[in-house]
């Protein structure tokens, strides 16, 4: 028998919008120490090597790369997604022996091969009496709505992971360097290039459209107190970003400029040109 798809499940969850991974725990609090270096490189166009950490578990690793803040969008996002209820792969900063800093993600020992993940993409999901199953697609409709607001131009089918979960799967998201965080003031939404549009155009067509998901997570991206947002960018190493620009960061998100992008976000998915 097949497996079952999981839902995403929000545990310790953050005055009560979405949820941590680790509860409680802050993952930049204490970095990893990176112990073994694996030869070669994997597939991922910014990681720059998979490793080992003293700490236990297997991590790719990613820096910054051609002037671009891959680390600080790595992580604001992959944080903020977390705390919005998304299913994303465990993050932390890691360090190697000379104090040098990189992002981490967790390589999930259960993770299925690639050519699987492709496969679950693009097949319909039945539920138990054979009908069709509102999962992955309401998942999916939330996390098209996140990249839009982040102008993430890169979802690919490759920027997903499916994990073995007991008897089911759970599908996350990962990679989300392509994203521009100077957009979150901005009119501008990835649908003129890169890859968000027409593979969302495919799931949705394998999968359906949920949209009252979709704008469930405008609403919930427009009620993250800037608070929260202090604490991910108070986690950042300093070499990451200047205080200046998590100041800047910060003050964005209480802007009448987001505010207004959120209005266009959900006029969008109503009227269907952001689709």
């Amino acid at each position: 028998m097949a497996r079952p798809y999981l839902p995403p499940v929000a545990v310790g969850a953050i005055d009560g919008i979405g949820a941590s991974p680790r509860g409680n725990v802050q993952p930049g609090l204490f970095p990893k120490r990176i112990s073994t270096i694996y030869p070669g490189r994997p597939n991922g166009a910014d990681i720059a090597f998979m490793c080992e950490v003293a700490e236990g578990g297997t991590y790719y690793c990613k820096s910054d790369r051609n002037g671009r803040q891959v680390r600080l969008t790595e992580w604001f996002c992959t944080r903020l997604a977390a705390h919005l209820g998304v299913a994303t792969a465990d993050c932390a900063i890691l360090e190697n022996e000379n104090g040098e800093s990189y992002f981490g993600s967790l390589h999930h020992k259960s993770t299925v091969q690639d050519f699987a993940v492709g496969d679950f993409l693009r097949s319909p999901r039945k539920g138990e009496l054979g009908q069709p199953s509102e999962w992955p697609g309401r998942y999916l409709s939330s996390l098209y709505s996140l990249d839009l607001f982040l102008n993430n131009a890169d979802r690919e089918m490759t920027n997903f992971a499916l994990h073995a979960d007991g008897l089911g799967y759970r599908l996350c998201a990962i990679d989300f360097a392509a994203s521009r965080l100077a957009s979150l003031t901005g009119r501008e939404f990835p649908i003129a290039h890169g890859r968000t549009l027409p593979v969302g155009k495919l799931l949705r067509h394998v999968h359906g459209f949920f949209e009252d998901s979709a704008l469930e997570m405008v609403d919930r991206i427009a009620g993250v107190p800037a608070g929260v947002l202090g604490g991910f960018l108070a986690e950042i190493p300093a070499d990451w970003a200047s205080d200046a620009q998590k100041v800047g960061i910060g003050e964005t998100w209480s802007s009448s400029r987001m505010h207004d992008r959120l209005a266009d976000l959900r006029a969008g998915i109503r009227n269907g040109s952001l689709l």
